[in-house]
Parts: structure tokens; C-alpha cells; sequence
């Protein structure tokens, strides 16, 4: 096995066992794979802030697709087992561990997957998003969030002293507008019908459907319920990892237009076990640099890069709590790129009708 490559497969393997551990043996196992995703995860972390030598070749580029193609039968087995039922406190831990397992692993491995060379890699990386109730960020993710990042065009930036609770409705609501806006037109520029069935706003909608109907179908209303439970956990935490990393953080305007997106733009983690996990998805503003770097050639520069006080996994929690959140962050704002002004964040006449995502 490359070099590199090791530590990958053993925190992503470990993650996929003891999930399958709980869908299968229940019992201890939900619980073991809860505190796996929920404590152990954090506290490695903790210790452990020196990324390692990333992995080379063909075994290392291929991961992320191998890994997205278990989220099916994965998801599948976890609506099943908890639809069971069993004692609550129990299912409730095995929510929550499907939650983080799909809204950390998966959604990292479906954003991998969308930036990919190849058909068949972003196909499975949209249909991770379909089947976590989250389809339209294959269009909204590289369309309008890679092209308008840390401005206020962007639906997924989130803005100074806007809590996580105000930025999930609008990001959710404005994301799917706007995306579904921009397929439209781009259906239109290629000759088609806005509602050909070529726009992928079909797959969006009609999927997440099709997959509640197929488990109210097998497992009934528990299924349904099962489902829904996992795929908004996991839609809220991808909101959160959005919330997380770009925190009032802005370009400024230069004339009519936006400066270059640059290292300052994103937060950024070095922590190592939440890196594996989430196939570096906290080497932000390198990714949002270079939008095809895959994740094991990402860069993180210290002394460039805006790093967050914790692991990206402790910071996603801690965005629970509005009032602590702004005390530790907006200080960290005003040393990254100065104190907000009301001009920096404005938006130039030249910009307000861009409300499909192409503009500027």
C-alpha cells in the first residue's frame, strides 16, 4: 500500500465497521460507533495537529469513488436498523451516529466525487447528495459557491454575526433558487426546454422522493421517519461545514468587480484524524483555489491560511451556541482582514440582478 494511503483506510475503515457493526449486531456497536464519531474523533484531534504524507497513485485517487459507492447499501442498512426500533436511547445514539457517519464522511466523499475528471465519479457523488435530501449542491457547490465565495452573492458564504441558525434557512433556501435558476437558463442557452428532462433539477427533486417512498414501501412509517431523520441530520451538518469555514469572511470589491478569491477567504484545520475522515475538506482556501486539486494533494500554509481554533468537528458543534461562537470568532475576523465595514459587504449595482449564480 502507497505510503500515505494507511492512514486513510484505517480511520475511513473503522468509521464504515463500526457503522455496519451497529446496523448488523446492534447493541454496543450503535454506541461504539457513536462515541467513535462523536468523542474519540474529537480527542485524537486534540493530540494529534500534524497532517502526515498524503498518498500517491492510482489506489489513492480511486478512494473516494470506493468509498462512495458503500454509501448506499450503508445509508440502506441504517434506515433499516433503525426503523427496528429497540430501546430509545439506544436508536436515538444510532441516529446521531448515521447522522455524523453520512453528514461528515459522506458529504466529504460527494464533494470529492462532484469536482472529479470523470462522468461516472460525479454521477455518484450527485446521487450521495440526491439521496441525502441535498441534490441541488451539485449544481450550487461549483456553479455558484466556487465562483462567488466570501461575497454576498454567494448563497453558502456565511455572513459576519449571522448565526448558523439564520444562515441554514437562507443558505438551504437560496442555494436551490438560485441553482434551479441557473440550470434553467443553461438548459435554455443549449436549445432546450427550461424543464427538459436534461435539467437535473428532475433527479433533485423526484430522488429524494423516490427514496422516501421506498422506505415508507419496506420499512413503513418508521422507515420514512428513519430516513428522513438521517438525511436532514446530514443536509444540516453539510450547511454547518459551510457555516464553519467561511465565517465573515470577505473579498473586497475592487471597482465593479470582486478581488481574486485567495488564501485569506477560507478557515482552515490541520488536524489529522477529522482530515482523513473528511478527505481534507478543512484545506479550504487551497480547494477553493484550485477546485480540482484532489484531496491529497491540498496544501495548508499556517502562516497564509486563516486556521480555526479547534478541529472542524468541535467547531460545527460549538455553532450551536450563537453568543459563544461570535466571542471566539468575530475577534478572529477583525485579525484575519480587519474590522467589518458596511461597504465591504455591499453590493454593486452591476451585481443585483445575478440571482442565477453567473453574473460578475
Amino acid at each position: 500500500m502507497k505510503d500515505g494511503l494507511t492512514p486513510y483506510v484505517l480511520a475511513l475503515g473503522l468509521s464504515v465497521g463500526l457503522l455496519a457493526a451497529g446496523v448488523l449486531a446492534e447493541g454496543p456497536w450503535r454506541w461504539a460507533s457513536w462515541l467513535w464519531m462523536a468523542w474519540v474523533v474529537a480527542a485524537l484531534d486534540h493530540f494529534m495537529q500534524r497532517p502526515g504524507a498524503q498518498p500517491t497513485g492510482r489506489v489513492a485517487r480511486y478512494l473516494p469513488a470506493a468509498l462512495g459507492l458503500l454509501h448506499f447499501p450503508l445509508l440502506a442498512g441504517a434506515v433499516w436498523s433503525i426503523a427496528q426500533g429497540g430501546w430509545w436511547l439506544t436508536v436515538a445514539v444510532f441516529v446521531l451516529a448515521s447522522g455524523l457517519f453520512f453528514g461528515q464522511i459522506m458529504n466529504s466523499t460527494a464533494h470529492e466525487l462532484i469536482h472529479a475528471r470523470t462522468r461516472w465519479e460525479r454521477a455518484i457523488g450527485r446521487w450521495i447528495y440526491v439521496t441525502l435530501l441535498y441534490g441541488h449542491q451539485t449544481t450550487a457547490h461549483p456553479l455558484i459557491h466556487h465562483v462567488h465565495a466570501a461575497t454576498p452573492l454567494d448563497t453558502n458564504t456565511s455572513r459576519y454575526d449571522e448565526s448558523w441558525w439564520r444562515f441554514s434557512i437562507r443558505a438551504w433556501r437560496d442555494s436551490f433558487r438560485r441553482g434551479l435558476a441557473l440550470e434553467k437558463r443553461r438548459r435554455v442557452q443549449r436549445g432546450d426546454a427550461p424543464w427538459s428532462v436534461r435539467n437535473p433539477y428532475w433527479q433533485y427533486i423526484l430522488g429524494p422522493f423516490a427514496c422516501m417512498a421506498l422506505a415508507y414501501g419496506t420499512l413503513g412509517p418508521a422507515g420514512l421517519a428513519a430516513y428522513l431523520a438521517v438525511g436532514s441530520m446530514a443536509s444540516l451538518l453539510l450547511l454547518m461545514t459551510d457555516y464553519v469555514l467561511h465565517y465573515g469572511l470577505r473579498r473586497r470589491r475592487r471597482g465593479d468587480r470582486w478581488e481574486p478569491v485567495g488564501p485569506k477567504h477560507s478557515w482552515n484545520a490541520p488536524h489529522e484524524i477529522s482530515g482523513l475522515l473528511t478527505l481534507q475538506g478543512a484545506r479550504h482556501s487551497d480547494h477553493h483555489a484550485n477546485p480540482q486539486r484532489p484531496y491529497n494533494e491540498l496544501e495548508l500554509d499556517a502562516g497564509s491560511m486563516p486556521m480555526l481554533p479547534y478541529a472542524l468537528p468541535v467547531m460545527v458543534t460549538l455553532a450551536f451556541w450563537p453568543w459563544y461562537w461570535r466571542r471566539m470568532m468575530n475577534p478572529r475576523v477583525h485579525a484575519v482582514q480587519g474590522r467589518h465595514r458596511d461597504e465591504d459587504v455591499s453590493v454593486p449595482p452591476r451585481f443585483t440582478d445575478a440571482v442565477d449564480g453567473v453574473a460578475a
